[in-house]
């Protein structure tokens, strides 16, 4: 059997023509499964793609090997729910699987690189621009042949069968890739953009990475379509997920700050955050500058009446000398004084003490206690009853000014 099977390759993709059966599945793997067999079975193969007019792998899509066992069926619903259905649907690539369909797409590259000069016409052109426009090379290769002869139908029906199949293994190994976008886009998706939109940018990254993937680097493609992934989710981000764009460098660092001061119950130093997430403290602190709310100034006061304006109407303009009746801290203290006096004697001297009114200093709940041979909680008590009597309407409408100034 073995013997029978080297004949069969020799025969297909020897000295003599290939014949016009179909290349399954199982034999590409067989093919083009290890980097010895792309060396001495790959230039044949070329060749072959370009003389005969033989289909290349049309089983591709074959649910055996393209889906799950147990979940083949479609679900009907929302949009969303039949992508989830159609990621739950589809097999990942095994790494021998990636290897061969980024050889095979190498390889219909090439054929159709040598096929535009069996078919230089205006139609291959067209043909071509449609199908060929991520590839730079093609593109100037097509541009440099004449255009003055006509295409036999051979090549050009040649031509467009290649241009199809590079086609559909590009989009085999684009669906069978399609569970690391979720995945990647999880980690962004309380950042402001939809999550649903994170996915979409991950999908079009994704295409980008199959389109530019070089199997040749020595680099698996999963993780070169997982960067590619990440930074099509980043530039997105940085575009759409506020109203001041962050460049994608400034965006990753307050991605990795957030989750450093997401991971700890306490609140983190710049020095702390530098060492969790191996930044700079120049870059910490940039970071922490950029990831601030933007608010417009034509937005409504919040809390506000309709006749009290927009938020420009509650700012300060620095350039402008200060109002004739603006509040002074000396005008503050003589109206905090009158309302202590309002208040029982022991109430009004712990606010004293508590707040600094009396000397200055803040004094704590243990020296206050010592002062009145009170015990700690009977002062707790005593403060947060003064502060209530302060809080009820009458208080509030003459301290009403001096907060108002205060906020803004």
């Amino acid at each position: 059997m073995c013997r029978k099977n080297s004949m069969s390759r020799r025969h297909r993709f020897g000295s003599t023509p290939p014949d016009s059966s179909p290349l399954l599945w199982g034999e590409l793997v067989r093919t083009l499964r290890t980097p010895l067999r792309v060396r001495v079975l790959g230039p044949r193969l070329r060749a072959a793609l370009v003389a005969s007019d033989f289909r290349l792998a049309p089983d591709l899509r074959d649910p055996a090997t393209h889906e799950r066992g147990a979940a083949r069926v479609r679900h009907a619903g929302d949009p969303l729910s039949v992508y989830w259905a159609d990621l739950r649907r589809l097999r990942p690539t095994q790494r021998e699987e990636e290897f061969v369909l980024s050889q095979a797409i190498v390889l219909l590259r090439e054929a159709i690189a040598e096929l535009l000069g069996s078919a230089p016409s205006q139609e291959a052109r067209l043909l071509c621009e449609e199908h060929l426009s991520p590839y730079a090379h093609l593109r100037k290769a097509l541009e440099e042949l004449p255009t003055g002869r006509s295409a036999s139908a051979t090549p050009l029906e040649r031509l467009r069968q290649r241009l199809g199949e590079l086609t559909a293994i590009q989009s085999v190994l684009i669906e069978r890739n399609l569970h690391a976008v979720p995945a990647t886009a999880r980690k962004y998706r309380h950042v402001g953009v939809p999550w649903e939109d994170l996915i979409q940018e991950g999908n079009a990254a994704l295409m980008r990475a199959v389109e530019r993937f070089n199997p040749a680097e020595g680099v698996r493609f999963s993780s070169y379509a997982s960067w590619w992934i990440q930074q099509g989710i980043l530039k997105a981000l940085s575009f759409q997920a506020r109203t001041v764009r962050l460049p994608v460098y400034l965006a990753q660092a307050v991605h990795r700050v957030r989750d450093a001061q997401a991971s700890s119950p306490d609140p983190l130093s710049v020095d702390e955050l530098a060492q969790r997430t191996a930044l700079s403290n120049e870059h910490v602190e940039r970071a922490l500058r950029a990831d601030r709310t933007c608010v417009s100034l034509q937005r409504p006061a919040v809390g506000a009446d309709e006749e009290d304006g927009t938020m420009a109407d509650r700012l300060a303009d620095g350039r402008r000398a200060p109002e004739p009746d603006a509040a002074s801290p000396a005008e503050l203290r003589q109206e905090l004084d009158a309302l202590l006096e309002t208040l029982p004697e022991r109430e009004a001297l712990v606010l004293r003490l508590r707040f600094g009114l009396e000397d200055g200093r803040v004094w704590t709940l243990e020296e206050v206690r010592q002062r009145l041979g009170i015990s700690r909680e009977r002062v707790r008590q005593l403060q947060a009853q003064s502060l209530g009597r302060l809080t009820r309407p009458t208080p509030r409408r003459r301290l009403s000014r001096y907060l108002d100034a205060v906020a803004s």
